[in-house]
């Protein structure tokens, strides 16, 4: 039974420490971007376009001769950053208009369950390009189109998870003891409801930061000659094949950062399954 139980729990540890390598690795390298570059990311010099890896240039420079390790940094900074904001706001969204729904239920329910199905008819970078399209490139209009979109899967495991713990007897003693809706809400129902949302914030986290790559390389997300990691791969493509690496290594920090965040995720997922001896118990 031990060794079983060990079968059980290692992976998703092994998970948990390697994603989070990842992403504290991710995090120092976003945070202390203007020690990390050695150069202005947006400086041009035509002279020195597409140079070798040189000590001034670690990665060389790109087809505008501005330093590739400066612009990598400062775009990971950015993407992270677009990325971390759209999600926050997606959750604070979906948290609140799902635990309305679930716990006065009637017509406010009805109604946002009806916007929640309609929003999950369409794909979310679907609705985010047409919202990107109409409003124009920039990071306010990027973050305004993603936020508008997504939230919906949050607010739909919120409420199923507050239709079950306003039943709960703590949530009866509270309300018998005279206590407000707005007080049950923000200090039984909310704490014993979000467990649920944990690796699904991690798992968005990386799949947000795909969705920004990709509107910047169709030209639908940060503005251009902003040094954000879709962009730069877009760029690159404009001397691809004779520098592969233009694109090659932006992809490939992307590909880094969604795996550190997935590899979490999923660790975080296998711990909080109820089916693997992990249930959350209310607090």
């Amino acid at each position: 039974m031990n060794l079983k139980l060990l079968e059980d729990h290692i992976p998703g540890n092994r998970k948990m420490l390697i994603g989070s390598a990842i992403i504290g690795v991710i995090l120092i390298i976003a945070l202390f971007a203007p020690l990390l570059a050695p150069h202005n990311p947006e400086a041009i010099d035509l002279r020195n376009r597409i140079s070798p890896w040189t000590p001034e240039y670690p990665l060389g420079t790109d087809y505008m001769g501005r330093c590739l390790l400066s612009m990598l940094v400062y775009g990971l900074r950015l993407s992270l950053f677009i990325a971390a904001v759209v999600l926050l706001i997606r959750v604070v969204l979906g948290t609140a208009l799902g635990m309305v729904a679930g716990y006065f239920g009637g017509a406010s329910d009805r109604l946002i369950c009806r916007i929640i199905d309609f929003e999950l008819v369409f794909p979310d970078i679907v609705l985010a390009l047409v919202l990107v399209g109409t409003l124009g490139p920039g990071v306010p209009n990027l973050i305004l189109a993603l936020s508008i979109v997504g939230w919906s899967k949050y607010a739909r495991v919120i409420r199923s998870t507050v239709v079950s713990v306003k039943e709960k007897g703590f949530v009866e003693s509270a309300r018998a003891l005279g206590a407000s809706e707005s007080y049950i809400m923000g200090r039984h129902i909310l704490p014993n409801s979000i467990a649920p949302l944990i690796p699904m914030i991690t798992l968005g986290l990386g799949s947000l930061l795909l969705s920004v790559s990709g509107l910047s390389f169709i030209g639908l997300g940060v503005e251009a000659g902003t040094p954000e990691l879709g962009m730069m791969i877009k760029n690159g493509f404009a001397v691809f094949p004779g520098h592969p690496h233009l694109v090659l290594v932006p992809s490939a920090l992307i590909i880094v950062c969604v795996t550190g965040f997935t590899l979490v995720g999923d660790g975080l997922r296998d711990q909080l399954d109820p089916r693997k001896g992990n249930p959350s118990s209310p607090s």
